[in-house]
């Protein structure tokens, strides 16, 4: 009678502990890269005006990039928001008519192009809460530092942007956080090479006529 009143409180006691113990180790997982949308870029040509180096930033652990404090688990990323930041800005300066390369982290690699552009990522993160019954507040926020420096410019140029996005949704996607990190790192990429054009180290992209 004991063995099997035993038997009986597993059947109903294992899944439990099952599902606990993948509810308090799971994580949710951010799909795919970060890219720019999609859009007709006009040829630059001629030599690279600008070579856009590995931007740095210090990981957390397990690459978390923020929490689901709904479901108390942690966000998680595989990309590297040093590099993929890079590319957003290479990306924005030739739509925005620079001819721009990557190159990595070798600074001397870049030793023949006009301006070498650096940077570090301050804050990449994306964070989920609930807000109410029946909604879900995801935000994401970019911060980071860029410098412009090389034999083009007569004095290195800093700049220092910071981009969020917020929006509702009914329950929590891997796709809606990728959503969200990604808005806020084009908008982050988009702002500093404003700022950049701005400050002078490239000439402004005449408008084109309507």
């Amino acid at each position: 009678m004991v063995k099997r009143g035993f038997r009986t409180f597993l059947l109903f006691a294992a899944p439990c502990l099952m599902l606990s113990a993948c509810a308090a180790g799971s994580r949710l997982h951010v799909p795919g890269d970060l890219t720019r949308p999609a859009r007709s870029v006009a040829p630059t040509g001629g030599a690279p005006q600008a070579a856009v180096l590995d931007f740095s930033y210090t990981a957390a652990p397990d690459g978390v990039l923020g929490r689901d404090f709904d479901r108390v688990r942690p966000i998680v990323w595989k990309g590297d928001p040093g590099k993929a930041m890079a590319d957003l800005v290479a990306g924005v300066l030739v739509e925005s008519g620079v001819a721009a390369v990557r190159r990595g982290t070798d600074a001397s690699a870049a030793d023949a192009v006009p301006v070498r552009i650096a940077g570090a990522v301050r804050r990449f993160e994306v964070n989920t809460r609930r807000a109410g019954t029946l909604s879900v507040i995801t935000e994401a926020t970019v911060s980071m530092t860029v410098t412009a420096e090389g034999p083009g410019l007569s004095a290195p140029s800093q700049q220092s942007v910071t981009s969020s996005t917020s929006f509702t949704d009914l329950f929590v996607t891997p796709d809606g956080l990728r959503e969200a990190l990604m808005s806020a790192a084009n908008a982050s990429a988009e702002e500093a090479v404003r700022k950049l054009i701005e400050g002078g180290v490239f000439p402004r992209t005449p408008s084109k006529p309507e």
